[in-house]
């Protein structure tokens, strides 16, 4: 599998890295050449520069690319937000970030049901998720996992690449992989 992963900032890049099988192409979000089509999953990582709301600017390129394309795609925590942000989801902030280890009840029979244990590390949440989107996992928070329900598009709020040891949502991002 060809896989395209687009960093948007984050800390964690090696550790996704390792997290994905086979062989990945790097770019950042700023750099990525839109025709994505010699690849079979582009992952748009998550991002500790910039926050979302207020910097739709910087990111057009990447949001218009999630609306038009025909290949999977996943995108973790800021990856995620973009995704909802580009079929019209609103976000919000919360009061205090969230950073560390939380519990995600997972909904969706192919990825395995019950509560699982994820690292989150994020400040902003989907407050209205529009509803070409089903919830696959969800959390105290509200959606934690999402699949738009026409197009290979997902969205994971938690980061899977992280503290692997301590959690399952590696093994959660690998069964996804695993349906492509």
């Amino acid at each position: 599998m060809k896989i395209l992963l687009i960093d948007n900032g984050t800390t964690l890049l090696n550790k996704l890295k390792l997290l994905i099988p086979g062989d990945e192409i790097t770019h950042t979000y700023d750099d990525f050449d839109a025709d994505t089509n010699n690849f079979d999953l582009v992952i748009l990582s998550g991002g500790s520069k910039y926050q979302l709301i207020g910097n739709e600017d910087k990111f057009e390129k990447e949001i218009s690319f999630i609306k038009n394309t025909k290949i999977p795609v996943i995108g973790i925590c800021f990856g995620y937000e973009l995704i909802a942000l580009a079929f019209g989801a609103s976000l919000k902030e919360l009061p205090e970030g969230k950073k560390g280890l939380y519990e995600v009840r997972v909904l969706d029979e192919s990825l395995g049901t019950g509560v699982i244990k994820v690292y989150e590390s994020h400040r902003w949440v989907v407050d209205q998720l529009p509803e070409v989107f089903k919830v696959l996992a969800i959390s105290e928070d509200g959606p934690e996992m999402i699949k738009h329900k026409d197009l290979p598009i997902f969205g994971i709020q938690f980061h899977p690449e992280n503290f692997v040891e301590e959690t399952d949502g590696n093994e959660l991002f690998l069964k996804l992989l695993s349906q492509f």
